[in-house]
C-alpha cells in the first residue's frame, strides 16, 4: 500500500497522516437498513487552504455527526495522490485540483464520478519580492498536469511570459526570493502572510487575466456512490451549512480556520478581506461560466483535445436543488 491508510471493516492501522477526528471507521456498523455512515475524504491542502480546512471545522463542530455521517479527513499529497486512493477504493471522496480530476475521470475504468466544483473563485496569484517586473518574467508553478500549470499556461498565452516547474507555494517563494524565478504561484492565506512578513507583492493576479474557474473538483468512488447516495447528499448539506456560516461570519470563521492553516487570525482575516467575492467562492451553486473557462484553458494548454461536455461529466444529482445548473 502507498501512504494512504486502508480502512478495514474489522481492524485498522493507525497512521500519522490522519487529520480528521478518527483514525478509522468500522464500515460494518452502518445505519439501519444497510450501507455505512462512514465517509473518508482525501483532500489536497487541508493544512494550508481555508476552503479545504473548512471541512475540519465541520468535523470539530460536530455538524457531520449531526447529519449522520462519520467523516474521516485525510491530507492528500497533491492531485494525483489525492485521487489515486479514491480510484482504488481506499477513500470514498476526493477533492483535488481541477484538471487532475478531469484527466483522472477520463481514464478507462477510472472508478471516479465528478459531482461538484469546489471554490469557484480563481485565487491563484504570482507573488514576488518588491520591484520585480512582468516583462520577460519567469513564473513558477507546481508540477506538470497541475492546476497551477493550467493557469500559468493561460498566462503565457496572454502575457508572453515563461514558466518553470518549482513545487509547492513555499518552494516557489524561496525560488522567487533567490532570483531563480521572477514570481511564484500562491493562494490565500499564504499571500497575506508573505505580504505581512516579507513585503511580498502580487505581480500577477491571474483572475484579472484568465477569469474564474473552480480551484478543485469533487469526485467520488463510483461503487461508494452507488451504495451510499444519501451520504453524499448529506455531505453537501453540511458543506452548504459551512459555506453559509463562513460568508455570514467571516471574522469568526477567520479565527476558527487560522490555526488549521498555520497563520494568525489577523492574517486569515486579511486573506478573507482580499477575496473579491466570498459568497461566490464559498457556495455550491454551480458556476457554468467557470467550468466552461476551465474546459477552454485545458484545451489551450493541450491537456485535452476537445471541450468538456459538462452536462455528461458533472453528475449533479447529489447537490441541493438550488445549487444545480443547466448546461
Amino acid at each position: 500500500m502507498p501512504w494512504f491508510p486502508k480502512v478495514f471493516a474489522a481492524a485498522c492501522t493507525a497512521v500519522a497522516v490522519v487529520v480528521g477526528m478518527t483514525a478509522c471507521a468500522d464500515e460494518s456498523a452502518g445505519p439501519a437498513g444497510g450501507g455505512t455512515d462512514a465517509l473518508s475524504i482525501s483532500a489536497t491542502g487541508v493544512d494550508s487552504l481555508p476552503f479545504m480546512a473548512i471541512l475540519q471545522v465541520g468535523i470539530d463542530k460536530g455538524w457531520f455527526k449531526e447529519q449522520g455521517l462519520n467523516v474521516d479527513l485525510y491530507s492528500g499529497g497533491g492531485g494525483g495522490n489525492t485521487l489515486r486512493v479514491v480510484t482504488s477504493g481506499d477513500a470514498d471522496m476526493a477533492i483535488a485540483g481541477n484538471s487532475s480530476v478531469i484527466l483522472a475521470a477520463q481514464q478507462p475504468n477510472s472508478k471516479l464520478k465528478v459531482v461538484a466544483p469546489w471554490f469557484q473563485i480563481n485565487d491563484f496569484s504570482w507573488i514576488s519580492p518588491p520591484g520585480r517586473k512582468l516583462e520577460n518574467a519567469t513564473l513558477g508553478f507546481s508540477s506538470a498536469g497541475s492546476s497551477t500549470e493550467l493557469v500559468v499556461k493561460g498566462l503565457e498565452r496572454k502575457l508572453n511570459v515563461k514558466s518553470q516547474a518549482v513545487g509547492p507555494m513555499g518552494d516557489n517563494w524561496t525560488a522567487a526570493k533567490a532570483g531563480q524565478i521572477t514570481a511564484g504561484w500562491a493562494m490565500q492565506p499564504f499571500i497575506a502572510d508573505k505580504q505581512a512578513s516579507d513585503h511580498a507583492e502580487v505581480l500577477v493576479n491571474s483572475r484579472d487575466v484568465v477569469g474564474d474557474l473552480p480551484a478543485d473538483l469533487v469526485a467520488v468512488n463510483t461503487d461508494y456512490a452507488e451504495r451510499n447516495p444519501e451520504n453524499i447528499r448529506d455531505f453537501f448539506t453540511v458543506v452548504n451549512r459551512l459555506n453559509e456560516w463562513l460568508v455570514a461570519n467571516p471574522d469568526e470563521a477567520a479565527a476558527t480556520i487560522a490555526p488549521h492553516v498555520g497563520v494568525s487570525p489577523a492574517v486569515m482575516k486579511s486573506a478573507f478581506a482580499a477575496n473579491p467575492d466570498l459568497a461566490k467562492g464559498y457556495t455550491l451553486k454551480v458556476d457554468t461560466a467557470g467550468l466552461t473557462n476551465l474546459s477552454e484553458l485545458m484545451v489551450g494548454a493541450g491537456q485535452i483535445s476537445e471541450p468538456i461536455d459538462w452536462a455528461a461529466t458533472l453528475d449533479q444529482q447529489y447537490l441541493p436543488d438550488a445549487a444545480r445548473a443547466k448546461f
